[in-house]
């Protein structure tokens, strides 16, 4: 018999994902906003034991900063009480949980390397300051939960799932419209392919209890990683005629959101650098390239 894998937020860029490539392997129990409102205590208690899933994907959240710092009690009651009502009706029935936290938490970070998990970073922004929250309690209440923190994610659009607003999207459109793209010179942060972390996502949920940076490195600013990205399909001279450098972004100082991940790589989790991620995700699409470059 399969393993039963619950997976909140399916309507959602990672959710759905994680959900058609587990499908086959697991049972995978989907449960977007439609099925579940975790903001619902009794309804979550109601979900998880009539469903009784071994392990909890928990992928649901509102996650555009900018919506959480205009509606912060929304936010809260998603991204932190609903998370809260997971983790007690989850120790219940004995679930193993995952929850999808977010490189935001280092939003503050005034270091000059990768930060570390360990790393007191001043939590600035409401969408951090509540996923820090939630890991907080999460390890409180279930010492044995995952929290995976997430950079920003990229994919080609697929057919059937959400697609976003992602780097490469962007990338790619200002490549195609030949639209000139502005990108910060002051703001160093990993971009991963999402596929490496649905990927990871079946060992991971072997992991120790506890918190882990769960992306790709970069020491790269916005800028540069845009630069390079078209470089792999246009000459390098033209890649810096549409990516344009803003310097006006974090100009009183930097934004680091870059994360370490030598703790995630010492369980033999691996996730490719950056702008690696960003070739072997164009070297695993020849369909989109070839018709980008028709």
């Amino acid at each position: 018999m399969k393993k039963k894998m619950m997976i909140t937020g399916t309507d959602g860029f990672l959710g759905s994902r994680i959900a058609v490539y587990y499908e086959n392997k697991y049972e995978v129990i989907r449960a977007c906003r439609k099925d579940l409102d975790i903001t619902d205590k009794k309804a979550v208690e109601r979900f998880l034991k009539e469903k009784n899933p071994e392990v909890v994907i928990h992928c649901a959240a509102i996650s555009d900063v900018g919506t959480c710092e205009k509606n912060p009690e929304l936010s809260e009651a998603v991204n932190l009480h609903g998370t809260v009502n997971l983790v007690n009706a989850g120790k219940v029935i004995g679930s193993r949980l995952l929850f999808m936290s977010s490189d935001q938490i280092y939003a503050g970070s005034k270091l000059e390397r990768p930060n570390q998990e360990t790393d007191n970073i001043p939590l600035i922004n409401v969408y951090g300051r509540q996923k820090k929250q939630a890991e907080e309690k999460i390890l409180e209440l279930l010492p044995e939960g995952i929290c995976l923190r997430l950079s920003w994610m990229y994919d080609f659009p697929v057919r059937g799932l959400k697609s976003s607003n992602n780097l490469l999207v962007r990338l790619l459109r200002a490549m195609i419209q030949n639209q000139e793209i502005s990108l910060p010179v002051r703001d160093y942060r990993g971009i991963t392919w999402v596929q490496d972390v649905v990927k990871n996502i079946e060992p991971a949920i072997e992991l120790p209890g506890g918190v882990y940076n769960f992306g790709s490195e970069s020491t790269c600013s916005s800028y540069e990683t845009g630069i390079r990205f078209l470089s792999m399909l246009i000459h390098s001279e033209d890649s810096r005629k549409l990516v344009l450098p803003n310097h006006e972004a974090f100009s009183k100082e930097i934004r680091n959101l870059a994360m370490n991940t030598e703790k995630i790589r010492s369980y033999g989790l691996n996730f490719p650098e950056t702008i690696s991620g960003l070739k072997n995700c164009l070297e695993n699409s020849p369909e989109y390239v070839t018709a980008l470059l028709r």
